[in-house]
């Protein structure tokens, strides 16, 4: 006789509940041909349910929680004693799980008419790696490379036919696809400049001519939402602007003239979305989905080389529940690997993306 003791998390509908099941039989081995009989129970090796793996995998990337803390809390909340190596261990087959679910959202991405793209740098063991945001409203996906060179962007993005919304990195540049470039770093830029230079005239100029054009579309956004046939009357003026301040004006600011340069260089890739539907003039919807790489940065100060690849596998499941308002650990919990398919509890307010 032998038995097997499974200790997991099962999500009911008023919270979570600890199970413990216990499997029992007969194991035997045939004389005459040593085959070994194991009951189906018994096979089970490990000790721990799929849904404490879910558990503290939420606990993990949702709240942020580090090893030592997860393990108290399993002890306070659920009396179950795992040490913190053994709770990084059971967080660790987690991640294999879910590739089949990174796959699906990046099809999801790419069969989409708009993707956002931004990088921030991440300290791993002491060296400097940038993490690469691929989202849309909907689906987010990670990626990190050694360096900021723009390789990871042309492996994933060269054969989308879509719109890339973006900063103003050079790497970006010589993408095939079609690209808007964000307008509140514009803006950003040239307010910074403006605060530095407040005696500069010709800027101040510059800068009050751009808003008088600027501000009337950001308007019409804001009353008829991203619609081209309700944009698409603003690239009158758009050519007005360029005629007289961009293509036929003699300035002599330096900073004027960057930004002037800048505004004749990528002319074709500032207004997209006065010609398309729905296309964001701006890449706040990648610095959302970075914020918690910037959270978590603060918090731990440097990653881990062997485990950061599959974080950021998990925290883009994590990232595109949080875009779609669905709970991570429901879906965690649920077996599902399609979140898309996963329809959640309605209603959810913790979730919405702010």
């Amino acid at each position: 006789m032998a038995d097997k003791v499974v200790v997991d998390l099962i999500k009911t509908k008023k919270g979570i509940k600890k199970t413990i099941v216990k499997y029992y039989g007969e194991k035997g081995r045939c004389p005459n041909c040593s085959h070994r009989h194991i009951p189906r129970g018994l096979k089970i090796r490990k000790s721990y349910g799929p849904g404490i793996h879910a558990w503290i995998a939420y606990q993990r990337l949702a709240m942020r929680l580090p090893f030592g803390k997860i393990s108290q809390l399993l002890e306070d909340t659920f009396d179950i004693w795992i040490a913190s190596g053994g709770v990084h261990t059971l967080f660790k087959p987690v991640t294999p799980q879910y590739r089949i679910t990174e796959n699906r959202i990046l099809n999801s991405l790419k069969s989409g008419s708009f993707i956002h793209v931004d990088e921030t740098q991440v300290n791993i063991q002491g060296e400097i790696q940038y993490v690469w945001v691929f989202c849309n409203a909907t689906h987010v996906i990670f990626r990190l490379t050694p360096t900021r060179e723009a390789h990871i962007i042309y492996d994933i993005l060269s054969n989308y036919h879509g719109v890339v919304v973006s900063d103003f990195y050079p790497g970006y540049d010589s993408l095939s696809a079609r690209q808007q470039k964000c307008w509140a770093h514009f803006i950003r830029d040239i307010n910074e400049d403006l605060r530095k230079s407040p005696f500069d005239t010709e800027l101040e100029t510059f800068t009050k001519a751009l808003r008088d054009l600027i501000v009337p579309i950001f308007e019409a956004v804001e009353k008829y939402g991203l619609k081209a046939r309700h944009l698409r009357k603003f690239k009158v003026k758009v050519d007005k602007f360029y005629t007289l301040h961009v293509n036929g004006s003699n300035l002599k600011s330096d900073t004027t003239v960057k930004y002037q340069k800048r505004l004749s260089k990528y002319k074709d890739r500032l207004f997209v979305f006065l010609e398309c539907d729905n296309i964001p003039w701006n890449n706040n919807m990648a610095e959302r989905a970075l914020r918690h790489i910037a959270v978590q940065r603060k918090i731990s100060g440097s990653f881990f080389s062997s485990s950061m690849q599959d974080y950021l596998v998990l925290l883009g499941i994590s990232q595109t529940c949080r875009f779609q308002n669905k709970q991570l650990l429901s879906f965690l919990m649920s077996g599902e690997k399609d979140i898309d398919v996963f329809r959640g509890k309605k209603d959810t307010k913790g979730w919405i993306v702010k």
